[in-house]
């Protein structure tokens, strides 16, 4: 068992947050995300997840495009049903060529061959249509590949994917040959319809057919002005054949979730995190979902005490993410993030919460929470300055006291609380867990029964046990 966490619980982790946002459409996409990286086929399963939240997003006048998506979106391998869907869509977008009875010609063959039944009625429409063609033009070259395109259908008795992909390379070529008699953005649109039907034939396998599909999107969303969404379209076709995907689609989620929601701490943090190419494992534990689900609970919880503590200490808090979750229901006077990882500290000040660094509101305190000096009238340890080095001693009265990682220590950081006695008399919130084969957990706990023998209070405000995925975590809130 273990509490390290990969991308996908990373991005689990933050759909939990968004869902404690109640921003329950982004929460919805980001954990279809998730759950694909989970697949075995986890660049196709990711893609289509892209496509389903994409396709909404797209204006009416791309209807054509979102429905060859959606339909493209149900297939898992190249078929017969691939290829039709892309007849479908070179039948509507060619329809929407200004004055130009080649494609309108080619246009009507693609829809007819999209319904045919059988043979029979694919020669039908390939009849009609070369009986069109042949009044139009004179010309040899395309004469000669409507001829290869009748001798290719003519093999097959039946209607077979074979029937389909000569359709296919006939349009792309037939398609290019008129593009250059159109006007330079349409030309450009039809350029790209070609090499989609050219990709699509070619495609080897379904992962093919996605590439060839993203690159199409990519290049219409860009020509139609929707330069943002034609990016991270880009973006994600690139990213295919990388072998950091993973990390690939979690920097681009983060990315949007910055600028959806540009005055977030936590996005924020993670961002400027990410760019100082600090441990990227550390921050997925630190907003794994498990980490989150505990941390909002805890919030939750308090607030139904109080809503306003004073004077707040964070044990072992890490990079102090847990500030900005606090920040959402509760409010603080000043809080101290004690740390013995002084990285960490560095991080809680300078990424996370450095826009509360000013007159130390928040700040990390790098020591040992089992070895802190404390008098009635409060803590006393050194703030210092982590960039510049310089500091002065400070005495910390609390009002609370949080500790979501007791697992990691002995109980004597409590013992020192419970037998000072301290004037304010703090409320004390202590999170566990069951996850005793781990070498780090030297304090881990069965249950809430367990947690109150080892730390006893004399007045409990709250009691639980939260189940995560694989094990479970126990709170307890009270006064020692």
């Amino acid at each position: 068992m273990s509490e390290s966490a990969g991308s996908s619980e990373f991005l689990l982790g933050l759909e939990e947050y968004l869902k404690y946002l109640k921003e329950d459409t982004t929460a919805d996409e980001v954990h279809s995300f998730a759950k694909s990286l989970q697949a075995d086929d986890k660049v196709v399963q990711l893609i289509k997840s892209y496509l389903q939240y994409m396709i909404p997003n797209l204006p009416i006048e791309l209807i054509e495009l979102a429905d060859m998506n959606h339909g493209f979106n149900k297939t898992t391998n190249p078929s017969e049903e691939v290829y039709k869907t892309l007849l479908t869509y070179c039948n509507r977008f060619l329809k929407k060529v200004d004055q130009d009875q080649y494609l309108s010609s080619l246009a009507d063959f693609c829809h007819n061959v999209r319904i045919a039944k059988d043979q029979k009625e694919i020669y039908k429409s390939l009849l009609a249509y070369c009986a069109k063609v042949i009044k139009m033009t004179t010309d040899e070259q395309e004469l000669d590949s409507l001829a290869d395109l009748c001798h290719s259908i003519n093999k097959h008795e039946e209607v077979t994917e074979d029937v389909y992909k000569a359709i296919l390379l006939y349009n792309t070529n037939f398609i290019k040959s008129r593009a250059i008699t159109q006007p330079e953005q349409e030309q450009n649109m039809l350029v790209d319809l070609a090499s989609l039907c050219h990709n699509t034939r070619t495609a080897a396998d379904i992962k093919d057919i996605y590439k060839a599909l993203l690159l199409h999107n990519t290049n219409i969303l860009k020509t139609k002005g929707l330069d943002e969404l034609g990016i991270e379209t880009g973006k994600l076709l690139r990213s295919m054949d990388q072998d950091d995907f993973d990390e690939f689609i979690v920097k681009t989620r983060l990315a949007k979730l910055d600028k959806q929601f540009p005055s977030d701490k936590i996005f924020r943090g993670i961002m400027s995190y990410l760019k100082l190419n600090l441990d990227s494992n550390a921050l997925k534990d630190a907003f794994s979902r498990s980490q989150i689900k505990s941390k909002i609970w805890l919030i939750e919880e308090l607030a139904k005490i109080d809503t306003n503590h004073d004077n707040v200490i964070v044990m072992a808090g890490w990079f102090g993410q847990l500030k900005s979750v606090y920040d959402k229901r509760l409010t603080y006077a000043k809080m101290r993030i004690i740390e013995m990882d002084r990285n960490a500290c560095e991080t809680s000040d300078y990424v996370f919460n450095l826009s509360n660094l000013e007159n130390y509101k928040v700040k990390a305190v790098n020591g040992n929470i089992n070895e802190l000096t404390l008098h009635k009238n409060g803590y006393e340890w050194n703030v210092e300055n982590l960039k510049e080095k310089t500091g002065y001693s400070e005495k910390f009265l609390p009002n609370l006291i949080i500790n979501t990682s007791a697992e990691h220590m002995t109980e004597e950081w409590f013992n020192q609380i419970r037998f000072k006695e301290m004037e304010s008399n703090p409320i004390v919130a202590i999170q566990s867990n069951n996850l005793f084969d781990i070498p780090e957990h030297i304090n881990c706990v069965h249950s809430v029964d367990h947690m109150k023998k080892k730390f006893p209070m004399k007045e409990i405000l709250f009691e639980g046990e939260l189940q995560l995925k694989g094990y479970k975590r126990v709170m307890l809130i009270g006064r020692p």
